[in-house]
């Protein structure tokens, strides 16, 4: 059975340290296992790499010198 992860956990990963696309997965995969779907208020059973896609569309993550870091101003606060 699927791990169910509320993107914003993701998310919280980012505001605490930024980090290449890499080392996120690799963070993803240690903290919420390797069959972890997740969900946001409006998907749900993502998985990582769409859910990083996601968060790049909609400019909820943005790239700085080659590292992905949180955009704050776009992250719902629920």
């Amino acid at each position: 059975m699927a791990n169910r992860i509320h993107a914003h956990s993701v998310l919280n990963l980012l505001q605490e340290s930024p980090m290449t696309k890499d080392d996120l997965t690799a963070k993803v995969l240690e903290e919420f296992g390797a069959d972890a779907l997740f969900h946001t208020c409006s998907l749900s059973d993502l998985d990582f790499d769409t859910l990083f896609s996601f968060f790049v569309n909609r400019q909820k993550i943005v790239e700085a010198e080659g590292k992905w870091a949180l955009n704050a101003a776009r992250v719902c606060n629920h």
